[in-house]
């Protein structure tokens, strides 16, 4: 589905809902963000605006257990699941229907986290003196392998919306039974989205998540607290001008595990942004440009709510009525 933004991004088909639990995954999983931004639209296009005013930033040393105002209007990583769920249900009966065999493909081992989880990585002091910059489980989110299927099965599978230049078009039909269009996968996410949704997070919406965090990296008084943080980071032996530097660096990148160098260098990193609260200001900052934008776009977004809404409650009904 989704896919953590940066320059306009063009059109793309909604893609079938299991993909897109994995694709959540990858946009949060550590340190995907912070080394991804460069990858996704930007807020390039965006009306410049004066930085918005903030409260008085609360002490934080991480922010797993809190959200990003834009977190109202982009789907959670349960809500993929129980749409990827209902999915499920619509394209087994789909299938039954033609006589052929279907397994539910096996889900995540573990529910993607949230928008927050690893925002701001290395926070904790215990998790950076073991693992660095490398994640803490790399199988975390990791898409199954898909169990297999014959090829009368694949084809009235079909592709869903996935379908693009060179993807096989499901047969029209079937030992005389007419394939929906796009397959059975087509029909499972034409039902979910029948009363509104696309099965994705709209790029407006990834837009604003990815568009605070490149916005609040630019802030001045996001730039001074990392300033604070890199005199810290200086009397404690290690060079970085920002968090970002540091958790980007290319040798922890190369290696397979962490090094004796990685872990003293992420170590000095968690203590340093505690002593200068990097966090809390950091977190405050990106919440006031998300919230700046949200204020800008309210009438799109209500809409894309209701539509996120809609579909979730029709996810709802397919499973109420496969107890």
């Amino acid at each position: 589905m989704p896919a953590p933004a940066r320059k306009a991004p063009p059109a793309r088909p909604p893609r079938p809902l299991p993909a897109a639990l994995a694709a959540l995954a990858v946009l949060v999983a550590f340190p995907a963000l912070a080394a991804g931004c460069a990858a996704a639209p930007s807020p390039a296009a965006a009306p410049a605006t004066a930085p918005p005013a903030i409260p008085e930033p609360p002490v934080l040393t991480q922010v797993a257990d809190r959200s990003l105002p834009v977190e109202a209007y982009l789907l959670s990583g349960a809500q993929y699941r129980q749409l990827s769920t209902a999915e499920d249900v619509l394209v087994s009966r789909c299938m039954q229907d033609f006589g052929l065999p279907y397994e539910r493909p096996p889900a995540p081992d573990a529910e993607p986290p949230g928008q927050t989880a690893h925002r701001y990585d290395p926070v904790d002091p215990r998790v950076a003196a073991v693992h660095g910059y490398h994640p803490a489980d790399p199988h975390t989110g990791a898409k199954p392998a898909e169990p297999s299927i014959s090829p009368d099965a694949a084809a009235v599978l079909g592709a869903g919306t996935a379908g693009g230049p060179g993807t096989p078009a499901a047969p029209r039909s079937y030992r005389g039974r007419p394939v929906p269009p796009g397959g059975c996968l087509g029909q499972a996410h034409a039902r979910l989205t029948s009363h509104g949704g696309t099965g994705r997070d709209p790029d407006l919406v990834v837009g604003i998540n990815f568009g605070g965090y490149q916005q609040s990296t630019t802030d001045p008084r996001v730039k001074d607290v990392f300033q604070k943080w890199s005199a810290c980071m200086k009397a404690r032996g290690f060079s970085y001008a920002t968090p970002t530097d540091a958790a980007k660096d290319t040798r922890w990148k190369s290696a397979p595990e962490p090094t004796p160098e990685e872990l003293a260098t992420a170590t000095a990193d968690v203590a340093c942004k505690t002593a200068v609260n990097v966090v809390g200001v950091w977190f405050t900052v990106e919440s006031a440009y998300e919230t700046q934008a949200i204020q800008q776009k309210l009438p799109e977004l209500t809409r894309i709510k209701q539509d996120n809404d809609a579909m979730l409650a029709t996810a709802a009904s397919v499973a109420a009525a496969n107890p």
